[in-house]
């Protein structure tokens, strides 16, 4: 099995974006209690205003991290958000980005504990993303479920 370089590369870029603002997510959590988020990776094919777009929709409590602005990927971490209220946000986002006649690709994650490390989480997301987007399933939410990663 191989992996093209952009897809390498996507990993990378998600790392060096969200893994201090995941870190201190993560310490909160191990800190202050009660805390969980949802993940949203999201992309969309040819569109100029993605960013304004999720700007306009997100929350004060939302985190809007830039991943790719040539290539439309975003990342959101939505505080205080079930894998439910991601999946509805997702699809409020992924509807507005079809009234520009593009195509969008999403997937959600919710993190509820620590015990799965940063990269763990994200690689588990990228590796979803790369899948949906090679079997061209756009404009629906997919979901990375952290629980099927196997310890050997």
């Amino acid at each position: 099995m191989t992996f093209h370089e952009d897809e390498i590369k996507l990993a990378k870029m998600i790392m060096d974006e969200g893994r201090t603002t995941l870190e201190f997510l993560y310490y909160l959590m191990n800190h202050k209690g009660e805390l969980s988020f949802t993940l949203i990776l999201l992309s969309a094919d040819n569109m100029k205003n993605m960013q304004s777009l999720v700007k306009q929709w997100k929350r004060e409590t939302d985190i809007l991290l830039e991943i790719d602005k040539e290539n439309n990927i975003y990342m959101l971490i939505c505080q205080s958000t079930d894998i439910d209220g991601g999946k509805k946000f997702g699809e409020i986002l992924m509807s507005n980005i079809y009234m520009y006649n593009s195509l969008s690709y999403c997937v959600e994650t919710e993190v509820k504990t620590t015990f799965y490390s940063v990269q763990e989480v994200i690689f588990k997301m990228v590796e979803q993303y790369i899948e949906i987007k090679h079997y061209k399933e756009s404009n629906k939410v997919f979901f990375a479920k952290l629980e099927e990663l196997e310890y050997k």
